[in-house]
């Protein structure tokens, strides 16, 4: 008896530690927005060397429509569309409901979405630099040495250059409400299954 008991609390144990650990991961959540809207870059470790990348890829995906449709506008801002959009892909998938009508998963796709709000962050800081140039570029040189600053050349074009630092407040403010919005569901939703749990759980006989 005591020994079915003792099984009983392990199997528990081992389903629901794994369920707090998931809700555990809110709170790192808000410490990174945090960080990310303290820092001068908006830079977070790791992640931004990948944001980087899908920037960077984002301009060559969009480079043969740029050239032969829209000119070169879209390939120009095809970095920054795409470092944006990409979690958004996932978001979409993983709150797509399944053949059970249940979401696949809530938590993943508000840390997606929180994701494609760290990118426009990133993006508010690359807009806000387009007069000033201070930024470094991938080459190596700031937007005063170099004719490659996206947003410079956007702005510039679009006759906006002016108001770069006042588009740049809007992306960062959106930037930050989803964030917010991203936490809170994420935790809401957790919450919500750890209780569905508790609720769910077999009656003893």
């Amino acid at each position: 008896m005591q020994e079915g008991l003792l099984n009983e609390s392990a199997v528990a144990s081992a389903t629901t530690l794994p369920r707090y650990a998931r809700l555990a991961f809110v709170p790192a959540l808000a410490l990174l927005t945090w960080i990310a809207f303290r820092n001068e870059y908006g830079y977070l470790p790791f992640l931004g060397d990948i944001d980087l990348a899908i920037h960077e890829f984002g301009h060559m995906l969009f480079m043969p429509f740029g050239i032969m449709i829209l000119g070169r506008t879209m390939m120009i801002l095809g970095g920054s569309l795409t470092q944006v959009a990409f979690p958004l892909i996932f978001v979409g998938y993983f709150v797509r409901k399944g053949a059970d009508g249940a979401r696949r998963d809530v938590l993943a796709a508000m840390v997606c979405l929180w994701w494609s709000a760290i990118n426009l962050l990133d993006v508010a800081i690359y807009c806000a630099d387009s007069r000033a140039g201070q930024l470094t570029l991938i080459d190596g040189s700031t937007g005063n040495e170099s004719g490659g600053h996206d947003w410079y050349n956007l702005l510039s074009q679009w006759g906006l250059l002016q108001h770069d630092t006042g588009i740049a407040r809007l992306m960062r403010a959106i930037a930050f409400v989803v964030c917010v919005a991203s936490i809170i569901v994420a935790f809401w939703s957790e919450r919500t299954r750890l209780r569905t749990l508790t609720t769910d759980k077999p009656a003893e006989v």
